[in-house]
């Protein structure tokens, strides 16, 4: 599953696997996951989403989260596991798929294509800090699109044929809606160089709460300049596309069960981005 979620933890499964040096491994082994749907609640709402048919592997979060209760316990867990972990996301769905590249007999390498999600927690300090002080640029709402743009921002380290570093450079972000609900996205793409494959990566982010986001992952194992959408696709890339297209159009996050308040990510349906433009 490294391919998948690296080092994210499946926080509900802590305690039950805490002891083992590879909890995935034990957990993939101990509970395989089927296809279908899966729902998770998140404090007052509920994300769901379906791992498709053909999947190699997939864990999902067993249990209810209760943020305010993992934001206070999670750090110090963690450190039980791994010191690289990062202290602060909460694994919810992720699977993944191996393909089989090129035509056989010239299959030149076998590819995975992978999607994750996570729920991101800020640190219980960054909501307490007074937006008039000097200290407000430290702080985030993600219930508003501009400071969950600004605060997920990203860039990716950019390379020469030869696998010699070129620099840095920001991921381009754009704004898409998924079943009614808006999410910004990070998408970039990945020349195979040396001896590593090419890969499309698209990152998806969308608020959840003040101090909480949701990150959806997305990796294909080709890009689109080798297999542009107006030609003849091979019949590995065409099951790879459908594999992702048949997870993201089964997302759906709940608006907060009782609550008065807009939800800022939720439009109209009518507003859904075609999936061609979300499957690489």
């Amino acid at each position: 599953m490294s391919l998948l979620m690296p080092k994210l933890l499946f926080a509900a499964d802590l305690e039950t696997y805490k002891n083992f040096r590879n909890p995935q491994q034990r957990l993939d082994q101990d509970y395989p996951v089927p296809p279908g749907s899966y729902t998770i609640r998140i404090d007052d709402r509920t994300f769901s989403m379906t791992i498709p048919e053909g999947r190699t592997a997939a864990t999902y979060n067993r249990n209810d989260i209760d943020t305010q209760n993992y934001r206070e316990q999670i750090s110090e867990a963690i450190k039980v596991l791994d010191k690289n972990l990062p202290n602060r996301m909460l694994g919810l769905i992720g699977f993944w798929r191996k393909d089989q590249t090129g035509t056989w007999p010239f299959v030149s390498t076998y590819g995975a294509t992978s999607i994750g999600t996570g729920l991101y927690l800020a640190p219980e300090w960054e909501s307490k800090i007074d937006r008039t002080s000097d200290k407000e640029s430290l702080w985030a709402d993600y219930r508003t699109l501009e400071s969950l743009v600004e605060k997920t921002k990203g860039t990716i380290q950019q390379f020469d044929a030869k696998g010699n570093r070129l620099g840095r450079k920001e991921t381009p972000r754009d704004v898409v809606v998924i079943n009614g609900r808006q999410w910004a996205r990070e998408h970039y793409e990945k020349a195979a160089i040396v001896d590593l494959p090419e890969e499309t990566v698209d990152t998806y982010y969308t608020g959840v709460s003040e101090n909480s986001y949701i990150r959806l992952i997305v990796r294909a194992p080709y890009t689109a300049s080798r297999y542009p959408k107006d030609k003849e696709r091979p019949e590995w890339v065409k099951q790879s596309s459908a594999f992702i297209a048949q997870a993201l159009t089964s997302i759906k996050i709940s608006a907060p069960a009782g609550s008065a308040e807009p939800d800022f990510f939720t439009v109209d349906e009518s507003q859904n981005t075609p999936i061609e433009m979300l499957v690489p």
